[in-house]
């Protein structure tokens, strides 16, 4: 059982991949694997496309902003205060509509994702982001996109 850890503001681990403002609160290895955690930050018009992970469920909850989601074909429009469910090989995406940045708390279970997006953020530092080192990523942890 992993000690317990408490997370401050302004802690974490920062990370951009996407161009998206991310930060690590929790990892894999924090929870005994049960589970990451991360904020992203995301200007107006910023959001993934279509995709959907084979490998865990995610929570999405909204902290600041209006944001349009998708998740299974339903598509709904989300404020402050809203709880997202995605099961695992569920389609889904979302984008910051609001005219300011909008800030979302998210959760992976079991953890591990937050390798992915530490992953794509060294692809940008690198130089490689491209369709193809992005989608071979992807593949290497569960995450496919949908064209």
């Amino acid at each position: 059982m992993p000690a317990f850890k408490i997370v401050g503001p302004g802690q974490g681990t920062a990370i951009n991949p996407f161009g998206i403002s991310m930060n690590v609160m929790l990892r894999a290895d924090d929870t005994g694997g049960t589970f990451a955690s991360l904020v992203a930050e995301l200007d107006p018009g910023q959001g993934p496309p279509p995709h959907f992970h084979h490998d865990h469920d995610e929570y999405f909850f909204i902290l600041e902003g209006r944001f349009s989601l998708s998740v299974g074909g339903q598509d709904v429009t989300a404020e402050p205060g809203t709880m997202v469910y995605v099961p695992r090989e569920t389609v889904h995406a979302f984008k910051n509509i609001g005219t300011t940045r909008g800030k979302i708390l998210e959760w992976g279970l079991p953890g591990g994702q937050e390798r992915y997006f530490e992953a794509i953020d060294q692809l940008a530092a690198r130089g490689e982001m491209n369709p193809e080192n992005i989608v071979a990523t992807s593949r290497a942890f569960e995450t496919e996109f949908v064209v």
